[in-house]
């Protein structure tokens, strides 16, 4: 069977790796195609995952439309000769339509309800819409849903185990408390009138949080004067291993206020949109906070780390999550398998 993925942002290159490397171990052909945005290209680079670059992400709205058309060209194209039984793709902007126009059926994930003209260009003509905990749009028929929040795909049990020996190498201590902080620039096409906290902010955050341990900062914009002494040392190829161990994680994007709650790590998220996971992680488990200020979040840091069973605590709500979840990867397999109309192994998917 030939299997074509699309990946055009750096988290879609963790949530996918996994199932790539079991088809090809199983004898399927892979094509990836790729974005030039942040850090997917270097991901992919890293993680040994061949590819083919077909866009680069546009610097405004219109640059982002011209190679939204540019890039769903050249991968119809490259369908053509590669001929999948199967497309697979994460909002899938040019999955969708390529796939109508070859007549190739496709497999599209969604964790963003927000973004409703993503949607409507990437999975007006999917095949199968996949989705998650929380998810709390509809698609009829087409519809098909998983238990537990995709970041399982790559950190779930049996993907996924901490190291603390990459830490160690870039000049980090595992073993010393230390809290994450991930600032984003908002810069994609659904994020416009979005800003991220502000040097003041962050310095006021170094001054309150560094008592409980050393501030690391991830940043998608260089760090400036003495923020720059907080950046993190960490590859941006271990951030994993720099969540797993850190003993809180206060960061602005969804997907890795997710990551630290999978791993059983306390996250306070800030400033991103109301995502179907996030609720979950935060009514249902527990595991996340969402409050609506950066002084608030600061004082909900320091009564977290004031607790000595923090650590304990979040890692029995980890445990009862993972126990009411699917193997997110088998899912996957198992819906290229149904997409392509070979036979499954089984499963927990529900349509609907």
């Amino acid at each position: 069977m030939n299997v074509l993925f699309d990946i055009v942002h750096p988290a879609q290159v963790h949530f996918f790796k996994n199932a790539i490397w079991k088809l090809k171990e199983r004898g399927d052909r892979v094509l990836v195609t790729a974005r030039k945005k942040d850090i997917a290209i270097d991901l992919l680079d890293a993680l040994d995952i061949e590819y083919t670059c077909i866009s680069e992400k546009g610097s405004n709205m219109l640059a982002m439309g011209f190679e939204l058309v540019s890039r769903t060209i050249r991968l119809i194209k490259l369908a053509r000769k590669f001929r999948p039984d199967v497309m697979v793709a994460r909002v899938g902007h040019s999955i969708g339509i390529a796939g109508k126009t070859l007549g190739i059926p496709t497999v599209i994930y969604d964790d963003m309800e927000h973004a409703r003209l993503q949607a409507a260009i990437g999975m007006t003509f999917a095949t199968y819409i996949c989705t998650g905990l929380g998810y709390y749009r509809d698609f009829g028929d087409r519809h098909v849903r998983f238990r537990g929040s995709p970041v399982l795909s790559y950190l779930g049990p049996g993907y996924f185990e901490p190291d603390p020996e990459p830490l160690r190498q870039a000049g980090l201590n595992p073993d010393e408390p230390y809290i994450f902080v991930r600032t984003v620039s908002w810069g994609a096409s659904h994020d416009v009138g979005r800003q991220g906290s502000t040097g003041q902010q962050l310095q006021n955050l170094i001054e309150r949080l560094g008592k409980f341990g050393r501030v690391v900062i991830s940043s998608e914009q260089p760090l400036e004067g003495e923020l720059s002494q907080h950046a993190s040392p960490v590859p941006v190829d271990q951030m994993h291993n720099l969540l797993a161990y850190a003993a809180l994680c206060l960061v602005e994007g969804g997907t890795m206020a997710a990551e630290s709650a999978v791993l059983g790590v306390p996250a306070i998220c800030l400033g991103t949109y109301d995502f179907g996971y996030l609720r979950a992680l935060e009514s249902e488990y527990s595991l996340i906070f969402r409050p609506k200020s950066m002084e608030k979040a600061c004082q909900l840091a320091e009564e977290l780390l004031r607790r000595r069973d923090l650590r304990e605590a979040w890692q029995a709500k980890r445990q009862n999550m993972l126990n009411e979840s699917d193997d997110v990867v088998q899912f996957m397999l198992q819906m290229i398998d149904r997409a392509a109309g070979q036979d499954s192994s089984g499963g927990k998917a529900s349509d609907g």
